[in-house]
């Protein structure tokens, strides 16, 4: 005699309602990450400040990100060091933004990036356009900063 064996409701159940979940949420999850770069486009304005071998630092620096694409976003960044001198050339950088949040403060996302001379790690909070980043360069005498910037 051959019996068949059926899993338990339960069993079944829960994996009904498992795949009903991930039916819903995934396809939400990919559409917000086709655009997750797109709030960092414009202009970024604010201070810097930390330290190198070399000593204490602090000024100002201008990130502008003038392309984006998905998850990744490419434009330059310039600093002074006082609102009173002009600001450095220009020079490239790239982000990518590795993974978004809801919280208590709105959508965050968490960004890495680079330019020629060190790495990017942080954050924007999208809805009051606060963006910051710790920044190392081992190459500039192990200079380690922190830029904290706002949209213009």
């Amino acid at each position: 005699m051959t019996s068949t064996r059926r899993p338990p409701l339960i069993t079944v159940l829960t994996a009904v309602i498992a795949m009903i979940g991930i039916g819903l949420f995934a396809p939400a999850v990919h559409a917000g990450n086709d655009a997750a770069a797109s709030p960092l486009k414009g202009t970024w304005i604010g201070t810097y400040s930390g330290y190198s071998t070399s000593g204490y630092e602090s000024g100002q620096e201008k990130i502008v990100i003038t392309k984006t694409k998905g998850s990744n976003a490419r434009g330059t960044w310039q600093y002074r060091p006082s609102a009173k001198e002009k600001w450095s050339a220009p020079k490239p950088m790239t982000l990518s933004v590795y993974a978004t949040e809801d919280d208590e403060a709105g959508e965050v996302l968490y960004i890495s990036g680079l330019d020629s001379e060190g790495t990017y790690t942080g954050k924007l909070n999208i809805d009051d356009d606060h963006l910051v980043f710790g920044y190392t360069s081992p190459n500039q005498d192990l200079l380690t900063l922190t830029l904290d910037m706002r949209k213009r």
